[in-house]
This record gives structure tokens, C-alpha cells and sequence, in this order.
């Protein structure tokens, strides 16, 4: 690893002082207060303007946050958490919000992966080719449709041209090493053009293993519950099964031995790469991108599966009546062919963007954009070295968006979408049939300016129709509306306060109408409603901006009402025998079910820079993060599963010309409102820490030399958010080294 790690650092550095052209290392680096956000609107241009809460992570802290998953990447902004599912799989959550209630997009567009139907499939996105990352919390169905109910995470990546060239080749080049895991990742992307014409390419490689953990995969809570439902089980089938009681706990504590220390299917394997086309001109521009995105990663926890389904009575019974003999044997199978128990995926997508810009194409219009996306995706699950499901979903998105010229007081936009995307599953496995969704919406955005501010109101109209291939399943259409209104009001030069309501609904996917069958990557088996109607909400932001001053940041508070919240309500196997009969075969998986209820989610998040040092050639701030969702089942009053726990963060910077230090930790409270059948989350630190020196090799070269540590404190941590929360820690102590050369 040392060889490849010297080659690597040697072969960026070259690389570098054979490049030529402007570097922007610097320019990326300049304090930015009021960053443009062009996801959360068409025509406002600043944050402060914005009436939703909106922010954006690019330059340096992008740098520092990149992590092999777009989840973990943005784990740590205010309102934003990772679903966390490994190192190979971890989507955004917002404000309590996942799954079909966020959107994924990469410049505007879908993703096209299957992340939205399971915690355990990975987001096809590259967060190291990201040039900046732009999250609105909150409703943004107005512009992007009813599943970003929640919110949007939009990926503005170096694969699409969006300006002209600064010189013939620039770029830039990292290779770092990650001691937890054995990490070795190294990368390139390239810009350059001339005249009208620019062009982007790029390459990425990233090999882990699996990685430590500061002690057991399984949480004490889980071996706990697993012995209290051991000795239940024990009572109640006789001197038969306490017969074997020995061998079982010989066996169980062996799995113990065998996970202690290091996280099993947690590896990551990632290939992807681009080329991008651009074309400007005095009155319009023309971009095109393909890529490619590969990446093997385990899908941990199933290491647990067998004991985990013992302990719970799934499959107990016949075991048990076959004694002793029959566990010893099996048993035997299991270390003989224990690969078979592990669930791996293969995932590819290759997809091609394109992106078109008129300015001035009309005297009513001062702006037409055209983004357009198709998608081709398709992931294998394996247990063991055998081949299970089989996902794939192809199709296209499209988005045309107009700007009109100011009318009065007035600018807004309006434009038109569409999407369609044929979504297959095969295998034994495949709990989601095979269908084929389109959505075709309308929307329509205005801004009332004023001296004090401005007022925002909009509406959106959308058609869905999901058509399953399944001639005996029901095809189902919905039309869902959408309004919002809301105001910016600048309370002084710095400051602004703002409120947006938004009455929003959102049609249930294809999951949640025809799902039936076991899933191995959450080891559950799911089951869809097909009469399962839209949901309904009423949300609410209160906002309070600071743009410039000693103190910059937001803080902001939110409620949102459901009517008809659909989510996967879990059954016991009373609920299981009473609804479908004791012949029903659930492969011994715990049984969940689509349904619906009033529910209601608030909480507030409060992000904030104290500015201590703010001159040219030093800068000292210290960032404050905190976060809080509560989230209920008003029908049954209970607490809505897998919610964010409140969180604390401060971090320290300081930077003086070519140095720059950083020291943070996080923390995260125990979780105290339990969803049913839930499990307890303790409490637990982050401590992290980092420093970068940059060589400035030539006028236009620079190389930053930079080691990160995390989980200083090699604490035991399990997201509350995560299914895996009692299978799978977060990864222990961390040391990264590497290099970054811009050129």
C-alpha cells in the first residue's frame, strides 16, 4: 500500500508541474457569505433572498466532508442525516424525511437508481467529482414534484460544462490512504477548452475493505433482546430445546468472536468515470455529459441473519423439533459455507445529461433552460457467490424552465416536466414487481418585490400513472396539486427574516401500492396496499438570515401536518396469523406493511459561523450545528421509527496562509421517543480533526499535502436513523492521508 500511496502522491505532483492555466484553488477558498443557490429558485440569486431554507457545500469544507456515499457526505449539515447502510449505501435524510420524500438529483435531473425503493441501495452519485451540493429542507414539490415532499439534494458535478474555459487544461488530481478500512482511492478530473468550446473528463478508483469497529457488530440492546427471547423460546418448548441451549450459546458467542473488531460486508469497490462536451455562445450554451458509475459493496448485518431469526421465533420451531443432531449439522454448513450468508451488491449505471440555455429567446422570456437526463441502471444482489435479485430502471427525465421578463414588480418563472422510467426486479427476491411510471407536471413560480422585501407564491400540477406488468395488478393514476405562498423581509443590510407555507401532496410510488415479498438487503418482508390513496401536508418555515457581520448563518423552525402519511407499519406474528392466515410464509423475516396515518413532524436547526479573524492572509471562525426533529403517529400515538436524534456540533478552524487546522466534534443525544418495537440508541461523541498545508509549486500549481482523523475517541456509534443501528456501528478510529493538486 506505501508503494502505490508514494506512486500516486509522485504522479499528482507531476502532474501538476506539466499542467498550465489559472489555477482556482484560491479563489475556491475566499469566504463566501451568501452563496448563489440555483436549486431552490429559477430567478433569485442569493440565499438571503430565498424564501425556503436552503444551503450549499462546495470548495474546502466539500473537500473535508467527501465521504464514499452521498449520505455520509452531507451527514453533519444542519437538518441533514445519513440513512446509513455501510460505507457502499447512505442517503440523505431530511428533517425526519427519506426514502421517496427526498430527491436525489445530479444538475436537476434523477439519478435513476434505485435508492428511494431500500436504505441498502446506493445513490449513484460520486460526491468526490462534486463541485458543489445544494440542499432545500423542506417542501420543494413546487419545482421538482410531489417525492421531494421533504426536500432536494441536488449534485452539481464537474461532468456538465456550465462555463467557458479559463484555459486549454486545468484539473485537478487526489489520492489519499484510509487506515480504518484499508482505503486507497485515487482520482483525476480534467477541464480545459478554447474559445466557445470547453470539455471535462474525469476518473476515479476507491478500494476498502472491511473496516474496524471499536468492538461488537451487535449492540447490547440487540444481545440482550436476543437472550430474553432466547429464554422465552426455552420456556416454552420444553427440556427438547434446552437440550441444545448449550450448543446455542457456544454457537451465538462464536458469532460474537467472529464479528468482534471488525464490521463484516462492509467493503467498498468503486469505478466511474465521465467525458463532457460544451458549446457557448453570446446567447446561449449547449452541454452534454455521459458517465459511467460502478461500485461492489457488502450490505453488513447479515452475518446476524441465522441468530437473529432463532432468537425471534421465525424459524425456531422446526429446528428445534429436529434437536440437537440437526443444529450441530447445520451449523457445520454454516462455517463450511459461511460466504453464503453474506449480501453483497454489483451495482452499474451509465448515463447521459444534457443541458441547453437561451437567454433573451423571446421579448417576454429573459431565460429558457432545457435539462434533460437518460439513465440506464442495474444492480445485482448476491448472497455469497450466488447470484439473488437483479434490479434495472431505465428512462428519462425532462425539465424546461422559463424565466419571464419583469412585468411590473413582478419576475417568476414557469416550466414543464417529465419523467418516465420502467422499473424491473427478477429473483426470488424481487418484493417490488416490475412496472413502468410516468409523471408529467407543470408549474408556475412568482415573485412580487418590494421595498421591504418580496412575496413568493406558486402552484404545481402533476399527473402520475404507475403501470405494472403484471396484468392482475391494477394499473392507478393520481393527480396531486400543489401551492405554496410565502415572504422575504429584510430586517436590516445583514439580516432577513422569512416564511414560506406550502400545501403539498404526493402520490405513493410503486413500493408502497405493490410491494409483497422478502427483501434481503433490510431482511424484512414488505407488503404494499394497491388502494392506498395520496398523502396530504401542510408545512410551515420561519427563517431568520444573517449574511454578513461577526456573526453569519441561519436558524430556522418548521411543522409539517401529514393527512394519510403512508409508511411500513411493522406486524407481529398475531397481526401476521389474524390478517393472512397461519400459512402464510414469511421466510421467517420480520413482516412490514404500507399504511397510512395522520402524523406531524417540527423541530428547528440552527447553523451559525462566529467570524473571530476574517483578514486576507489569516481567518479564525468557530461553526456552531444543531438540530433537533420530533416526529409522531398522531392515529396511534406513538413516535414515528428512525427519526434523527437531537445533535450538537462545533468545530474550530484556523487558517494562516498556507496552513489551515481543524478540530470538531459532534454530538448526538440517546434517543428518547421510541418508535414501537424500537430498540434504545445511546448516546455518543465524534471527535474529528484536521490539518492541509499547501505548496505552491509555480504560479499556477499548488499541492495540498492533508490528514484527517475521525472518531478520535474510537467511540461506539449507531445512528438512530440507520436499520442497521444494532447490526452495524459506524466505523471506528480513522487516520486518512493524502495529497491534492490543482493545476
Amino acid at each position: 500500500m506505501q508503494t502505490r500511496l508514494c506512486v500516486l502522491v509522485a504522479a499528482a505532483v507531476t502532474a501538476g508541474q506539466l499542467g498550465y492555466g489559472q489555477v482556482g484553488g484560491d479563489l475556491e477558498d475566499v469566504e463566501v457569505l451568501d452563496p448563489l443557490v440555483i436549486t431552490a429558485s429559477p430567478f433569485v440569486e442569493s440565499r438571503a433572498e430565498l424564501v425556503v431554507p436552503a444551503g450549499q457545500l462546495s470548495g474546502e469544507a466539500l473537500r473535508r466532508s467527501t465521504q464514499s456515499n452521498l449520505g455520509a457526505t452531507l451527514d453533519g449539515q444542519a437538518g441533514v442525516h445519513s440513512s446509513y447502510f455501510g460505507p457502499g449505501a447512505g442517503r440523505p435524510i431530511i428533517r425526519g424525511f427519506d426514502g421517496d420524500r427526498i430527491r436525489i438529483l445530479s444538475h436537476g435531473v434523477d439519478t435513476f437508481d434505485v435508492s428511494q425503493t431500500s436504505p441498502d441501495h446506493g445513490v449513484s452519485i460520486e460526491p468526490l467529482f462534486a463541485d458543489e451540493i445544494e440542499v432545500v429542507r423542506g417542501p420543494a414539490s413546487l419545482l421538482y414534484g410531489n417525492a421531494a415532499i421533504g426536500g432536494v439534494v441536488n449534485v452539481l458535478g464537474k461532468d456538465l460544462p456550465r462555463q467557458r474555459a479559463i484555459a486549454p487544461i486545468v484539473g485537478q488530481a487526489e489520492a489519499y490512504y484510509g487506515s480504518v478500512s484499508d482505503e486507497q482511492s485515487y482520482g483525476v478530473a480534467l477541464q480545459g477548452g478554447e474559445g466557445d468550446f470547453a470539455w471535462s473528463a474525469g476518473f476515479l478508483d476507491r478500494q476498502s475493505n472491511d473496516f474496524e469497529i471499536p468492538g461488537f457488530a451487535e449492540s447490547i440492546y440487540q444481545m440482550e433482546a436476543e437472550e430474553e427471547e432466547e429464554h422465552h423460546d426455552e420456556h416454552e418448548e420444553g427440556e427438547e430445546h434446552e437440550e441444545g441451549e448449550e450448543h446455542e450459546d457456544e454457537h451465538g458467542h462464536e458469532e460474537e468472536e467472529e464479528v468482534f473488531g471488525v464490521l463484516e460486508s462492509s467493503f467498498v469497490d468503486t469505478r466511474t468515470g465521465y467525458l463532457g462536451l460544451a458549446w457557448f455562445g453570446d446567447n446561449g450554451s449547449l452541454a452534454i455529459s455521459y458517465s459511467d458509475y460502478a461500485t461492489d459493496y457488502g450490505v453488513p448485518g447479515h452475518s446476524h441473519a441465522h441468530g437473529h431469526e432463532d432468537e425471534h421465533g421465525h424459524e425456531e420451531g422446526e429446528e428445534h423439533e429436529e434437536g440437537e443432531e440437526h443444529e450441530e449439522e447445520e451449523h457445520h454448513d454454516e462455517d463450511e459455507h459461511g460466504e453464503e450468508e453474506s449480501v453483497a451488491i454489483d451495482l452499474d449505471q451509465s448515463r447521459f445529461s444534457l443541458r441547453g440555455e437561451l437567454l433573451d429567446p423571446f421579448d417576454f422570456l429573459d431565460s429558457l433552460e432545457l435539462d434533460l437526463a437518460f439513465g440506464d441502471y442495474r444492480h445485482i444482489e448476491f448472497e455469497g457467490d450466488e447470484e439473488g435479485t437483479t434490479y434495472e430502471r431505465d428512462g428519462y427525465e425532462m425539465r424546461l424552465t422559463g424565466v419571464h421578463s419583469p412585468i411590473g414588480d413582478f419576475t417568476g418563472a414557469y416550466g414543464f416536466q417529465a419523467k418516465v422510467d420502467d422499473f424491473s426486479a427478477a429473483g426470488e427476491e424481487a418484493f417490488i414487481p416490475s412496472s413502468e411510471t410516468t409523471q408529467y407536471g407543470l408549474f408556475i413560480m412568482e415573485r412580487l418585490n418590494q421595498d421591504w422585501g418580496a412575496w413568493e407564491f406558486g402552484g404545481r400540477i402533476e399527473s402520475v400513472d404507475i403501470d405494472p406488468e403484471d396484468p392482475s395488478q391494477e394499473k392507478r393514476s393520481f393527480d396531486t396539486l400543489n401551492g405554496s405562498v410565502g415572504f422575504v423581509r429584510r430586517v436590516d443590510e445583514n439580516s432577513a427574516f422569512s416564511a414560506n407555507l406550502v400545501f403539498a401532496e404526493r402520490a405513493p410510488n410503486a413500493s408502497e401500492i405493490y410491494a409483497f415479498g422478502p427483501h434481503v438487503g433490510t431482511q424484512t418482508f414488505e407488503i404494499g396496499k394497491e388502494s392506498i390513496d395520496e398523502e396530504f401536508s401542510t408545512s410551515l418555515d420561519l427563517s431568520y438570515r444573517i449574511t454578513a457581520g461577526a456573526i453569519t448563518g441561519e436558524v430556522t423552525a418548521f411543522y409539517s401536518d401529514f393527512a394519510n402519511y403512508i409508511y411500513l407499519e411493522f406486524l407481529d406474528h398475531e397481526d401476521v396469523e389474524a390478517i393472512y392466515g397461519e400459512d402464510f410464509d414469511t421466510e421467517g423475516l420480520d413482516v412490514f406493511r404500507a399504511t397510512k396515518a395522520d402524523a406531524k413532524f417540527y423541530g428547528f436547526e440552527v447553523d451559525l459561523r462566529y467570524h473571530i479573524v476574517d483578514e486576507a492572509d489569516q481567518a479564525m471562525h468557530v461553526d456552531l450545528i444543531y438540530d433537533q426533529t420530533r416526529a409522531t403517529n398522531e392515529t396511534l400515538n406513538t413516535n414515528m421509527p428512525r427519526i434523527p436524534v437531537r445533535r450538537l456540533g462545533l468545530r474550530y478552524e484556523y487558517q494562516n496562509n498556507d496552513w489551515l487546522f481543524g478540530v470538531e466534534g459532534r454530538w448526538h443525544d440517546e434517543a428518547s421517543h421510541l418508535a414501537p418495537n424500537a430498540l434504545p440508541t445511546d448516546s455518543y461523541t465524534l471527535w474529528n480533526a484536521d490539518v492541509r498545508y499547501r505548496i505552491r509549486a509555480s504560479e499556477s500549481v499548488t499541492v495540498d499535502l492533508f490528514a484527517a482523523a475521525h472518531n478520535l475517541g474510537d467511540e461506539e456509534a449507531r445512528p438512530n436513523t440507520s436499520f442497521l443501528k444494532d447490526l452495524a456501528p459506524m466505523p471506528g478510529r480513522n487516520i486518512r492521508l493524502g495529497v491534492r493538486t490543482r493545476f
